[in-house]
């Protein structure tokens, strides 16, 4: 159902008012609010209406404590269809298969011991993204920059925010979490540097805010405070903005503008609904973050989709859950908290309850895909400009290996062909993850020629 209607019908062609400008940047504004709207090609063409691309963008979409590896790669490799992953833990992605390449047999040396014992949780976690072998100190740190910093410093300046960090779980840095490794390297995939993890918003309702809305810093504390009680719509505000762009974008925009709007609304919607159910003493969930685990993970990902559309950034990460989170999948009638759980030592009712968890995981990665790609831009969806990357901190969370990593990439990886399953595994399992980064970041722009410990040529597949 569509919220705005235009006045009159849009122009089919490019004009020249001055709205049209390519620093109009398609903000929307009003009294006390401004919002950010998605690509669209109208403010994308220069001056003789010749339309440039979309903008790349990367995701990272986290779950921690590895997978039942037995059930998670096809048995197959080659071509990829829905029959591919037909009882495997990739079954939720059966619609997506054309799109996706997975590759096994990628290693993250970094995440290994190497004479530091214990640890491997925080290890693998920190290492996710950094490919750094981390010092192991409970107050001490240094790990390395992690590929989605490498790849937002190198679009630096191009949009509102350089990158969003988000999950489903908080929780400090200081103290020890993992066999005397910092709290730090459980709890973050985002470093700038080798001292500075990026914390992550576990909050909807204050990412929301954050990134929709905005109020005019100008505003008198009882204007603010009038809007926020009567929690009027940042959309309200921007109605007749709204209503004049849409008379000046092309045909396609209208469609684009409409559903980014409807959108938005949705979320604010599920959001108040979330908060209203919240409203009780001596709750365990922050406000605005619903209790159920995955509507509460819907949202993040929906709220970071949104920004990649309104190009208010063009890097997330998402991390379902702490590295060895132990939270018990209830929801799935599984009462057994997953790291404990993930010590099967090959118990067939374990390793069948870690199977649910890990197809209902992908079932959210699922869901993602689906977001992005049901987002038109340019001349064909979201998905098609952004690089997903799926990964966990191991791969079988009872022997701790870093080395054949469960690693699903979908939607454009580099110049990689997609829908396919490769086994890339030698006699010494020595592909590095970190090639496959390094291919990432060159595809981004960024003229390394190494990252992390080992990675040294960029993944050619």
């Amino acid at each position: 159902m569509k919220i705005f209607k235009p006045q009159k019908a849009p122009h089919t062609m490019y004009h020249s008012r001055h709205r049209l400008l390519p620093n109009r940047r398609a903000i929307l504004r009003g009294i006390g609010a401004s919002l950010a709207l998605p690509w669209l090609e109208t403010f994308s063409a220069p001056a003789w209406g010749q339309a440039t691309l979309p903008p790349k963008r990367f995701f990272t979409f986290y779950t921690p404590n590895g997978y039942n590896m037995d059930q998670f790669w096809p048995n197959q490799v080659g071509a990829l269809t829905a029959q591919s992953v037909e009882g495997t833990a990739l079954s939720p992605l059966a619609n997506f298969t054309d799109r996706l390449l997975l590759l096994n047999g990628l290693d993250n040396h970094a995440g290994s011991s190497q004479g530091d014992g214990p640890g491997d949780h925080a290890r693998g976690t920190s290492t996710t993204l950094t490919c750094v072998h981390p010092l192991k100190s409970a107050d001490q740190l240094s790990i390395g920059p992690s590929i989605d910093q490498l790849i937002a410093e190198q679009w630096s300046g191009q949009t509102s925010f350089r990158s969003l960090e988000l999950g489903c779980e908080g929780g400090g840095n200081a103290g020890s979490c993992d066999s005397g490794y910092s709290c730090a390297y459980s709890r973050n995939i985002s470093w700038v540097d080798a001292q500075t993890p990026l914390p992550k918003e576990v909050n909807p309702r204050l990412l929301f805010n954050r990134l929709f809305g905005s109020l005019d810093p100008n505003q008198s504390p009882e204007a603010i405070a009038e809007r926020r009680r009567r929690r009027q719509s940042v959309l309200d505000f921007v109605t007749a903005d709204a209503q004049q762009l849409l008379t000046e974008v092309s045909a396609s925009d209208v469609h684009r503008v409409d559903a980014y709007l409807t959108g938005i609304r949705e979320v604010e919607r599920r959001l108040e609904s979330a908060e209203d159910s919240q409203c009780q003493a001596n709750m365990e969930s922050p406000l605005g973050a619903p209790t159920e685990r995955e509507a509460h993970a819907r949202l993040l990902i929906d709220l970071a989709v949104s920004a990649f559309r309104c190009d208010m950034t063009r890097v997330a990460t998402f991390m379902l859950g702490n590295g060895g989170s132990n939270i018990a999948h209830t929801h799935l009638g599984i009462s057994e908290g997953h790291h404990a759980l993930s010590h099967h030592q090959n118990d067939a009712l374990k390793l069948g309850q870690i199977a649910t968890i890990d197809q209902w995981q992908m079932g959210l990665f699922a869901h993602l895909l689906q977001s992005l790609d049901e987002v038109n831009e340019g001349e064909g969806s979201l998905l098609d400009q952004t690089t997903v990357v799926g990964i966990s901190e191991v791969a079988d969370g009872n022997a701790h290996r870093h080395y054949d990593l469960p690693v699903v990439l979908a939607g454009r990886v580099a110049d990689m062909t997609m829908g396919r399953h490769l086994d890339l595994r030698g006699d010494q399992n020595s592909v590095p993850l970190a090639n496959l980064f390094l291919s990432i970041l060159q595809d981004a722009g960024s003229n390394q020629l190494t990252f992390g410990d080992d990675g040294d040529s960029p993944l050619s597949v």
